[in-house]
């Protein structure tokens, strides 16, 4: 039988308020830990410390809130246009469940990845853990081996969810243009992939296309990907071939023509490619003359039919349909809108320098601050500090 849940996610200290003034129900027949040891001084990563049945409906309460909530709580207003607006979080522990909430929804599957201490190698190496909400399939526990010292893990990608089996492939991509892979219950040691600094994209992140069988990463102009197959250590290009842009996209290009841009690779769970482009640029803050880095748009393409190997046709694209798009500092990924109450479909989720959520349909971006403007941001999530 269902019972109510209030976890550490709508604890009743925080959004007693929110949740009285709305018809948010949170119903699960089981609650999730991550089952993090906080006294293991070995682990030094650890991205939740518990999993709430419906994270999301903390976010969608916020997205569909009025100008201002009535314990004041949350302030909404509109930003720099019509398509910009800020939401003003003011109590410090509402602003770590909106952070909890966000970056939870990049752990899946059961999976959970953290640093442990080599004692023979005398240091750190990622070990991951499979946890399957199915009890006939027994838990998977792999630690791989040290990685250089001084090396800093950007994204980690792999070829299946962890398995017993020699063709199961975990690659890495170190902050820079570094590309490494390892095969668990193969050789297990660490191949170093050559690559040229200008054919990895330093920002943007490794990504593993279950179709193609093929780790892929955005080259540094957004035109190429850098892909690797399963069996093979050097690395090939596949050229994006882009379809002409309707003609309302040319003015909303100009708009963004200053700012930083990274693309990020993902597939969804039917395995169509879309490819997003995440603008963000530098904006002031006189009061305390600090800089900080907002985000402005997103654009998202999606792989034609034309596409081949050696080539993928891109269309531009406003509909992605039920589908939300997660993109942070982390392996991107796509699921359905319908899989956890809370989410909204055609919409993009987005963690790191800001937090918050762009509307597809409406072309809204939404970013989450603090009572004090400052940028809603965890910039350690899901980051790996340098190895000793």
């Amino acid at each position: 039988m269902s019972r109510l849940i209030i976890n550490r996610m709508f604890n009743p200290s925080v959004c007693k308020n929110i949740l009285r003034h709305t018809n948010v129900r949170l119903f699960s027949s089981t609650s999730y830990t991550s089952g993090l040891d906080s006294d293991d001084k070995t682990k030094v990563n650890q991205p939740f410390s518990s999993r709430p049945a419906y994270p999301f409906l903390l976010i969608d309460y916020i997205l569909n809130n009025p100008k201002s909530s009535s314990d004041g709580r949350i302030t909404t207003c509109d930003y720099n246009t019509p398509n910009e607006k800020q939401v003003l979080i003011k109590d410090k522990d509402l602003k770590e469940e909106v952070c909890d909430a966000m970056t939870v929804g990049f752990s899946r599957y059961g999976l959970r990845v953290e640093l442990y201490y080599n004692n023979a190698a005398s240091s750190y190496g990622p070990a991951i853990f499979y946890e399957p909400t199915d009890p006939k399939i027994e838990n998977v526990a792999t630690y791989l081996p040290p990685l250089p010292t001084g090396s800093q893990i950007q994204s980690l990608a792999m070829s299946s969810l962890p398995i017993r089996d020699k063709n199961w492939v975990v690659g890495v991509k170190l902050v820079g243009s570094q590309l490494s892979l390892c095969r668990p219950f193969g050789s297990c040691k660490w191949i170093n992939i050559k690559t040229m600094p200008h054919s990895v994209n330093p920002l943007s992140n490794l990504m593993f296309s279950k179709k193609d069988k093929r780790f892929y990463i955005p080259t540094l102009g957004g035109n190429r990907l850098c892909c690797l197959d399963l069996h093979s250590e050097i690395p090939g290009f596949t050229k994006f071939k882009f379809d002409a842009l309707p003609k309302s996209v040319f003015q909303e290009l100009t708009d963004v023509s200053a700012c930083s841009r990274t693309d990020h690779l993902v597939e969804s769970p039917t395995g169509q490619l879309f490819l997003v482009k995440w603008y963000g640029e530098d904006s002031e803050d006189f009061d305390d003359n600090t800089l900080n880095h907002v985000t402005r748009k997103f654009m998202v393409f999606r792989e034609g039919e034309r596409s081949h190997k050696h080539s993928k046709t891109m269309i531009y694209t406003e509909d992605i349909g039920d589908l939300c798009i997660f993109v942070g500092h982390s392996e991107a990924f796509c699921v359905p809108a319908s899989s956890s109450p809370g989410l909204k479909p055609n919409c993009i989720y987005f963690v790191g320098y800001n937090f918050g959520v762009y509307d597809l349909t409406t072309k809204t971006c939404t970013t989450f601050c603090t009572g004090d403007n400052v940028p809603l941001r965890k910039l350690n999530f899901p980051y790996w500090p340098p190895l000793h």
